[in-house]
Formats: structure tokens, sequence, C-alpha cells
């Protein structure tokens, strides 16, 4: 009885050596197939934004809600506009169709094929002259959302340097971790800007960190609703940004979203076009004094 016990632990044994030597086959196989086991963390940002920003001409409707530390919500709507000529330059229009107060507002963009972007806001309130902005982005948040200008245009790689973390794996999501530092810092030496922490199997960034100067979690980017939209590319149909010092939070919520080069011709990122095709001065002014 006692040899019989014996040559059954021992062929046990054998038979759970030979499984987990397969298990360590299998993992090591699935290792070897992920093409940015060894990536570095700009070779990461790279493949993302090939993957995913390329589209050329789009056209979106979207509402922006803001929610303030007691709940109380301010809902905005607006269109976005993005078109990328032949020679990488990228076009980036917003534009504020309601509420009255915000009406006519514009953010309008320019990234030159150097990665060198040149940023002008149009307030009517202010008069028909755009504002310009000499930095090529900003950390102001636009408009009393919890959103940046860079938010809301999207991260410029020759801007910055980025460096790859231990990948990190919640709620049976597997992530790449990337830090962004600006292009001139010393990552020995200085605290990151944000991580992005990127889903392996779609490249697509889920959740960004910010950072204040003291290194804390200041603000929290998340996508949610992700729909594909051909050829392994990814958009989210929500974008929550939540201000955690504050208390608040802002979504971006899209509506609808078009490929289409014929609703984003280049004229319509100029400011003639623009200052030619918003709300008269006078009906903002008045909206703003009814509902004073």
């Amino acid at each position: 009885m006692h040899g019989r016990c014996l040559t059954a632990l021992v062929a046990a044994t054998l038979i759970l050596a030979m499984a987990n030597a397969a298990a360590g086959v299998e993992s090591a196989s699935v290792r070897l197939e992920d093409p940015f086991d060894q990536a570095s963390g700009s070779e990461i940002m790279r493949a993302v934004h090939e993957r995913h920003q390329q589209y050329p001409h789009v056209y979106e409707e979207q509402v922006m809600v803001l929610e303030d530390r007691l709940g109380h919500r301010d809902t905005r709507r607006l269109r976005r506009f993005t078109r990328v000529e032949d020679d990488g330059t990228v076009r980036f229009l917003l534009l504020f169709d309601a509420p009255e107060d915000v009406m006519g507002v514009a953010l309008m963009a320019i990234r030159d094929p150097s990665g060198v972007t040149r940023q002008s806001f149009y307030l009517p309130a202010l008069g028909p002259e755009f504002i310009e902005s000499s930095e090529r982005s900003s950390s102001g948040y636009f408009l009393g959302s919890d959103f940046t200008v860079e938010n809301l245009t999207g991260e410029v790689l020759e801007d910055h340097l980025y460096r790859r973390r231990r990948d990190e794996r919640v709620h049976g999501e597997s992530y790449y971790r990337v830090d962004v530092y600006p292009a001139d810092a010393d990552p020995q030496t200085s605290s990151p800007l944000r991580t992005h922490y990127i889903f392996q199997d779609t490249l697509f960034i889920a959740r960004t960190d910010h950072f204040d100067d003291l290194g804390r979690v200041e603000r929290r980017q998340t996508h949610h609703d992700l729909v594909p939209v051909g050829a392994g590319v990814w958009r989210p149909n929500l974008v929550r940004m939540d201000n955690l010092r504050d208390g608040h939070k802002s979504f971006l919520r899209i509506e609808r979203r078009v490929f289409s080069a014929d609703l984003v011709p280049a004229e319509r990122f100029t400011t003639q076009w623009i200052l030619s095709n918003q709300p008269p001065l006078s009906r903002i002014i008045a909206a703003v004094e009814d509902e004073s």
C-alpha cells in the first residue's frame, strides 16, 4: 500500500512539474510575442501616436459638462475640427455654440511638421481679434474646465521626454506605464509631468495621472466607452478629468463623429472664416445682460 502511494506521489509530482514547465514555456512565448517587451517609453508613445492619431480629417460634435465639488453642473456644446495636411501639418479648431455666454469662443491651433504649435483664442467679448499664444502648450485650465489646452489639442511628442516604468496589471488589464517629462528635463533629477497608462492590447491611453510640483496626483484623466473606428484604431466617446485637488470634474462626451474631408476644409482653420461665421457681438452682449 505504501509503495503504491509513493508511486502515485511520484507520478503526481512529475505531472505537476511538467505542467509548470509547460506554463513557463507558454508565459515565455507570450512575452516573446509582445512587440514592445523591450521597447523604450519613446518607442511606445510613437507607436501609440502612429496607431491612433493619424486620421487626417475628423469632425466631432461634443458636450462638455463641468461639475463643482457640490455637484452643481454647467453644460456646454461645442464642435471640434481636426485636419492633417499631406506635409504633416495638423490643424485644430474648437468652436463653442452654447450656452450663450460662451457662444462664439474659439480655440485654434496649428502644429507644423517640425512640431512647433501656434495657438490663438477668439473671445467675442474682446472684439474681432485673436489672442496669440507664444507658448507651445498651455498649462492653464480652459474656460473654467479642468482641461488644459494641451489636454484638448493633444500631446506633442517632440516637446517631451518619455521614460518607461514597470508594466502594471489592474483588474485583469495589462498596461504599459510611461512617465512624461519636458524635453530638456533630466529624469534622474526631475519629477514627471504625468504618467500614461496604456492598454497593452490596443496601445490606447486608458488613463493619465497629472502631477503637481510636489509630485502628487493633481488631476486624473480617463477614457471611456471606447469604440473601434477601423484597422485597430480606437476612439473614446467619453473623456473624464477628475481634479483631485479642487474636487471638480469635467466630462467631454462625443455625440457625433464623422471622418470626412468635406467637413474640415482648409479654409475653416482661418481667422477670416471664424470671424465671418460667429454670432454678432451684440447678440452675445445681450444674452449676458439678460442673464444678469
